[in-house]
């Protein structure tokens, strides 16, 4: 029976790990209660979890970065911006209740959900504007050749665009990280979908980029759990290695498939994060309750 719970929880591992490398989530609120029932303690079971998920999101990570899924300027504004608001957040956990926390977040993971699914349906006729255009047009160097732009009303307009769309990545980093540290999740599950609709990103590039994030504040976040020994090290070590693998086998076909059925099949994906947050927030509700 050990050996088959031994094989049950790599497996489990392997199979979250691939889909969070396909579509750029940890999908740790999946594998946590998995988890959970494994462990006495939920701080341990919490520190598992995100050590299990960083190591996929870095493994995941490695090969978005060979597929050239990666934007560094973002993913620095975004996980600095991430890390400073997880920062604050976890400084304000007392300050709103977790079961409101709970209820934005499905909220928002749900109604991303839709709007993803929706977008999926509707035939992309220049829908995303072409990438490689966008990274001249940020750098401006090629785009001012073409266009022979030399006075400083234009190059003032220029420098304007990039302030702007600072503003909006580091918005989001900022935002996504101080909620995800109120309740203790990475919430990729917000970030990578608003990379999408608000940074208009095409999806490999949003996938690439979240998923380098994720890596990013697991690795700082881990960095406290192994200080406060919240790590069991047999889950991690049954978990991890099929992880790490399955992350970077997703990876693999994040840009064989299509840019509609790519976000289909993300939407599926928050659908299913959403319902798992619903039935944690039944489980806080509940156990509230019956202490009353």
């Amino acid at each position: 029976m050990e050996m088959l719970i031994m094989i049950l929880y790599a497996g489990l591992g392997g199979v979250i790990g691939f889909i969070g490398g396909l579509i750029g989530l940890v999908l740790g609120v999946i594998r946590f209660p998995f988890i959970l029932e494994a462990e006495t303690s939920a701080s341990i079971a919490a520190g598992t979890n995100l050590s299990v998920s960083t190591v996929g999101a870095i493994s995941g990570t490695i090969n978005h970065y060979r597929q050239k899924n990666i934007d560094f300027k973002i993913f620095l504004v975004i996980a600095l911006s991430g890390a400073f608001g997880a920062f604050i957040g976890s400084f304000l956990t007392n300050l709103v209740s977790a079961v409101i926390l709970l209820c934005l977040i499905i909220i928002i993971i749900s109604y991303e959900a839709m709007d993803l699914m929706i977008k999926s349906r509707k035939v992309s006729r220049g829908a995303n504007r072409n990438y490689d255009s966008k990274l001249v047009a940020s750098t401006g160097s090629n785009t001012i050749d073409k266009e022979d732009i030399s006075n400083t009303t234009s190059i003032d307009s220029i420098d304007g665009h990039k302030i702007r769309e600072i503003s909006k990545e580091s918005g989001i980093g900022f935002s996504v990280g101080l909620l995800g540290g109120m309740v203790g999740l990475v919430l990729g599950s917000i970030r990578m979908p608003a990379m999408i609709s608000i940074l208009k990103l095409p999806t490999g590039i949003a996938i690439g980029t979240d998923l380098a994030s994720s890596a990013f504040m697991g690795i700082v976040g881990l960095i406290g759990h192994l200080i406060n020994n919240n790590i069991d090290f047999v889950i991690l070590t049954l978990m991890s290695p099929t992880a790490m693998l399955g992350a970077f086998l997703g990876s693999k076909f994040t840009n064989k498939i299509d840019e509609s059925k790519m976000k289909f099949v993300i939407s599926i994906v928050l659908i299913v994060i959403a319902a798992a947050m619903f039935l944690r927030l039944f489980g806080l509700v509940y156990s509230s309750y019956i202490f009353l």
